[in-house]
């Protein structure tokens, strides 16, 4: 009795940790503060405050501190915004965005680049690093 107790505590485990695994997953993508640190916080800082290794690369001086755009937007985290700001293939005007890459473009699954299901997948990617970027706002 005790053993299949033992099992089925297991097995539960097993699959909860299978379904945390999917839900934080996207065909192998980091998670959203992974991906920060490997693709934002070399310009951004690992903490957003815009203090990272490779400001040398920023030509039009540094990058903002990503942890207080809640203060500066009244408060409210602006969502959208930071989307668009992460993407930036929609709403940036040209010539003023070539200091940060278009990570809508830059996150396309190989063979899969623009589809329906490449771009859902670089949707939820950049919504991760969104969501991961308004847990490190200052209060």
């Amino acid at each position: 009795m005790r053993n299949r107790y033992v099992c089925s505590i297991a097995a539960a485990t097993a699959v909860a940790m299978l379904i945390a695994w999917q839900g934080n997953s996207v065909a192998g993508d980091l998670s959203g503060q992974q991906d920060f640190v490997t693709n934002c916080a070399p310009c951004h800082g690992t903490n957003g405050k815009g203090h990272g290794k490779s400001l040398y690369l920023v030509p039009n001086g540094k990058p903002p501190d990503l942890t207080m755009l809640s203060k500066d937007n009244g408060g409210k985290f602006p969502t959208k915004m930071v989307y668009k700001s992460i993407d930036g293939r929609n709403g940036i005007p040209p010539h003023q965005r070539f200091d940060m890459p278009f990570w809508g473009t830059e996150f396309q699954p190989q063979g899969q680049e623009f589809t329906t299901a490449g771009n859902a997948q670089v949707k939820t990617r950049i919504m991760r690093i969104v969501n991961y970027i308004e847990t490190i706002q200052q209060k």
